[in-house]
């Protein structure tokens, strides 16, 4: 912690660096505020997303090379406030299991055969961005925004596909826990033969297994 901030080449700099730090012991105590919906969660984990790319001193923290500093700029030229769509995305674990090799775990715990599955399905949009290119995945991974809340209401692991007229994708990932707890976890969809205009093209891209895809609509 110290090296980071020694080389932190300004106070802005600096102040994001602790900003950072007290998020990572704060985001636990939400699960004291009134329980937000998946959506909510997700449209703010957009907007942070969003903000990021715009803000030439985040990205500077993480990156000097002028092709990721342009891919991150063009990101954020996008219109992130309000989705056209947003789709849900949940995989059976049988179908998970077998699109990632993990067919065979007959001779490991429950504990672990859960465990492992959580992971496959948290980096799935990763592997996803992965086809688009290192420079991509790395300006994806850089604006990434993770969060941890509670919410009673969640009983599965889910995907939310927000689509945008003028953006590219946003694909918010929430695990479930225990006791409710939820990871959620944000980030760009920059595979450009990712179509998702609609359930069917979500569920044709994924065809060699099964999706369940429907669309969310915002509480009122």
């Amino acid at each position: 912690m110290k090296k980071l901030i020694k080389s932190a080449s300004n106070g802005l700099a600096i102040i994001i660096v602790l900003i950072m730090i007290f998020n990572l012991f704060a985001c636990n105590k939400e699960s004291n505020a009134e329980t937000k919906s998946l959506y909510a969660q997700g449209m703010e984990i957009v907007q942070l997303m969003s903000e990021m790319t715009q803000t030439e001193e985040y990205v500077e923290i993480y990156t000097g090379d002028s092709e990721l500093m342009t891919v991150i700029q063009n990101i954020g030229s996008g219109d992130f406030s309000s989705p056209k769509a947003v789709y849900a995305i949940s995989i059976a674990d049988d179908d998970l299991a077998a699109m990632v090799g993990l067919s065979n775990l007959d001779n490991v715990s429950e504990e672990l055969k859960n465990y492992l599955l959580q992971k496959a399905f948290a980096v799935l949009m990763t592997q996803i961005n992965g086809m688009s290119g290192t420079a991509n995945l790395a300006a994806s991974s850089i604006c990434s925004v993770g969060k941890t809340f509670v919410n009673e209401k969640a009983t599965e692991n889910v995907i939310y596909l927000y689509v945008y007229e003028n953006a590219v994708p946003v694909a918010v990932i929430f695990t479930v826990g225990e006791n409710q707890a939820v990871s959620a976890n944000g980030m760009f969809i920059m595979y450009d033969d990712f179509t998702c205009d609609s359930a069917d093209e979500i569920k044709a891209f994924f065809k060699y297994i099964t999706v369940d895809v429907s669309e969310v609509l915002p509480e009122k």
